[in-house]
């Protein structure tokens, strides 16, 4: 048995250890050159342990999710895993960029499962399963290179109050990081895919 097949798509200069890096623009750490909006992708079906979409989603409409989600439900074995990471809507660095589309908040990928109540906005043919959804909070932008103890310690503090929140409700959470004085807040999540 091989290691696992690991696909980071629209990685960018940020691939993680391991995968095999796509993105639009060959920079550094880009293994393939492919448009994440231009289907079907260049891999086989059932080829991948796991896909990573880090801060990817947000720059694609309602539709072009379902599309993105659709071909990661194809490429990953039975029982893979899609792992998911976005800017919650309302942290000041959502806002910050430009070229962010959709909006997230901690309910937001439940609707792409089959256990939410508003499910069938989604594409029908791929079915999906929380396994884990948590948060991360940055107190500053990462345009500030220089870094304090304290500044890890508070988003550490954050982070992990937000991750608790999570596990109980969907409201409170996204009602503290609209008081939040942070820059951002990312929200986490591994989906898994169900036959």
């Amino acid at each position: 048995m091989g290691s696992p097949l690991i696909l980071d798509m629209g990685c960018g200069m940020r691939k993680h250890d391991g995968a095999i890096g796509t993105d639009i623009v060959a920079v550094g750490p880009v293994d393939l050159v492919h448009d994440l909006k231009s289907f079907p992708y260049p891999f086989k079906s059932e080829c991948a342990d796991e896909v990573i979409l880090s801060h990817v989603l947000e720059h694609l409409s309602l539709q072009e999710i379902n599309r993105v989600l659709g071909e990661a439900w194809r490429i990953l074995k039975p029982n893979g895993v899609v792992m998911i990471s976005v800017p919650h809507a309302l942290s000041a660095g959502f806002y910050a960029d430009p070229t962010h589309v959709s909006h997230f908040t901690f309910e937001t990928l439940y609707y792409f499962t089959q256990s939410h109540h508003f499910g069938y906005y989604k594409d029908i043919d791929s079915q999906w399963r929380i396994k884990r959804l948590w948060a991360s909070v940055n107190i500053r932008s990462n345009l500030h290179k220089e870094d304090n103890g304290w500044q890890m310690r508070l988003n550490g503090f954050f982070s992990r109050v937000l991750s608790y929140l999570v596990r109980r409700s969907f409201t409170a959470p996204d009602l503290i990081v609209k008081l939040l004085p942070v820059w951002l807040v990312s929200i986490h999540c591994r989906l898994a895919k169900t036959q």
